[in-house]
């Protein structure tokens, strides 16, 4: 099989899916979009074209993180921008499809229009020849919430048809794997190692330091782990991303299991995400066909199988052990690390743990360079980090920022400020473990170093938004409570630690609560954080100590 001409004429197939010359409709069709009565609009638009015999091409695409205007329909007519219409309702689709008809825009309808875009692989993507039509509708540039992003993990999310590898390819997609395997094991290790790249997991350990561990400890097994349970409250994007673009996180496999010489993957997805398990398993299934995945990769002596595990997604299985341990057929409790995971892991052999992101990562490093990659972030954090954006926001969805982006620009030019125009009170990071910061540091960053050392952290990318309508008390009892339910019960200070702590917070707002009873919660917080066997129980306490700390009067008004 000659490689080059297998994605040569992929790419071709693709180019003509992406750019047809009749007109293409995109629908958002991500459990996001979904939910919101995406597929009703779709089977509209699927009999309409049908019963007047439009010539169009209907695509279902994932989700491009505009959550809050949902459903979305894109409209592109060869040679004319492309139109992105939101909050579309089924009395909208007879003219939608007059559009498609007609190749003239709905200009009351319309969100956006695109002339051309910048793709980080591809270049510079042209839409139109002709707008004269459009001159009403807002260019896709000078919409703030998403000029300010930096789409490059996203940059397919919506765009493509996550369930056809041709697009994918068509977009610059295994270009990475092919340069990758043109390269020596140990070259690819450093070029990650050079570009800063750390897990985008929660812990931000560089990911470069933990391929050398693994790829130099003594065994010819070793296995390759990505998670993508998503176990905290108030976050959705991995679950979203892989609906939308699961040929990225694939590519990234490959090519790390090249790089450590690892035979063996398992991907690790919580079983009530359909529509994400669908899609990873078609893409898998697909890159096997092409030659891309299984025995000989791209015509090498490199082979590489891919198991997919559904799981139940506790939030304990984000530490690694536990979710080796879950992988095993045990159950989900932490061990005492060392031996780390990258000596002695999955079934007792050298294993490398990675989330979504992290592995979405690796293909533009490859192919781009990791000295173009360094040049993104700050110094200390590099590329680009995707984010939940939630809460009490006007405008949430999934977003993508450089790092080092401040929070306060991500609230007011990406999440079009408070919703209902409330005044900012606090603002979460990196899930329930990360506490919640108050509205004067929304000055802070998306920085690993610089969020932990104001006493939060930036996780696998949650943020939400609380207004001052918030009682922080409440907000620390609904996620000790979480704790409670999510704790494996292996170690005594985590599993008696949130219980007790879950009570005296109980009392607080009954209002049977004493002012001793903040000293309690301050001092039982100590061996938690000291003892616990992981950093589920190590960190629990986050939330109550941050909103004590900042907000004590919502405390004292129960108390008194």
């Amino acid at each position: 099989m000659n490689k080059t001409i297998d994605l040569k004429i992929a790419k071709d197939k693709g180019q003509a899916l992406l750019f047809p010359d009749n007109v293409r409709i995109n629908v958002g069709s991500s459990t996001c979009n979904i939910a919101k009565g995406a597929d009703l609009i779709y089977n509209a638009i699927e009999y309409g074209l049908k019963s007047r015999n439009i010539n169009a091409t209907l695509v279902k695409v994932g989700c491009k993180g505009l959550c809050y205007m949902e459903p979305v329909v894109e409209i592109q007519a060869p040679g004319k921008p492309k139109v992105i219409y939101t909050n579309v309702k089924e009395t909208d689709v007879p003219r939608l499809l007059e559009s498609a008809k007609s190749g003239n825009p709905v200009v009351d309808l319309a969100f956006a229009c695109v002339e051309k875009e910048d793709h980080v692989i591809t270049g510079k993507i042209t839409y139109s020849t002709d707008s004269s039509n459009y001159k009403d509708i807002t260019p896709i540039n000078q919409v703030e919430s998403l000029s300010k992003q930096h789409r490059l993990i996203l940059r397919n999310a919506g765009n493509i048809d996550p369930e056809n590898i041709n697009e994918y390819i068509a977009s610059g997609g295994y270009e990475a794997l092919e340069k990758a395997m043109s390269m020596k094991p140990d070259q690819i290790i450093e070029e990650v190692t050079k570009s800063g790249l750390r897990g985008r997991g929660g812990g931000g350990f560089p990911v470069g330091l933990k391929w050398k561990s693994c790829k130099d400890s003594k065994s010819n097994e070793k296995y390759l782990i990505c998670n993508v349970s998503e176990g905290e409250p108030g976050i959705g994007m991995h679950r979203s991303f892989l609906e939308s673009d699961p040929h990225s996180v694939l590519e990234g496999l490959i090519i790390g299991g090249y790089a450590l010489g690892a035979q063996s993957t398992y991907v690790y997805i919580r079983d009530n995400y359909r529509i994400a398990l669908t899609r990873f398993k078609k893409a898998v299934a697909d890159a096997e066909e092409a030659g891309l995945l299984g025995k000989n990769i791209l015509g090498s002596k490199f082979s590489m199988n891919i198991k997919v595990k559904e799981g139940g997604g506790r939030f304990v299985c984000g530490e690694e052990t536990s979710l080796i341990a879950c992988l095993e057929g045990k159950i989900g409790e932490p061990k005492q690390r060392p031996p780390f995971p990258t000596i002695k892991g999955l079934f007792g052999k050298p294993t490398c743990i990675n989330n979504v992101e992290s592995w979405a990562n690796i293909p533009l490093i490859i192919l781009k360079g990791s000295s173009w990659y360094k040049k993104i972030g700050s110094s200390k954090s590099t590329g680009t980090k995707v984010l939940s954006l939630t809460g009490n926001i006007a405008q949430a969805g999934m977003i993508e920022v450089d790092m080092g982006t401040p929070i306060n620009e991500i609230i007011n030019k990406i999440g079009g400020g408070l919703a209902n125009g409330k005044k900012l009170k606090g603002i979460q990071t990196g899930g329930p473990s990360g506490g919640v910061l108050p509205a004067k540091d929304a000055k802070l960053t998306v920085d690993y170093d610089e969020l932990t050392k104001a006493g939060s952290m930036l996780g696998s990318g949650g943020m939400v938004i609380m207004d001052e309508d918030t009682d922080m008390a409440e907000i620390a009892k609904y996620f000790t409570d979480f704790f409670v339910e999510e704790s494996c019960g292996k170690c005594t200070p985590c599993r008696e630690g949130v219980s007790r702590m879950s009570d005296i917070l109980e009392k607080i707002l009954k209002g049977h609560g004493k002012k001793k009873d903040l000293k309690i919660l301050e001092e039982m917080a100590d061996p938690m954080t000291k003892l616990s066997a992981c950093a589920l129980g190590k960190t629990a306490p986050a939330p109550i100590l941050s909103t004590m700390r900042h907000f004590k009067n919502d405390y004292l008004k129960h108390i008194n």
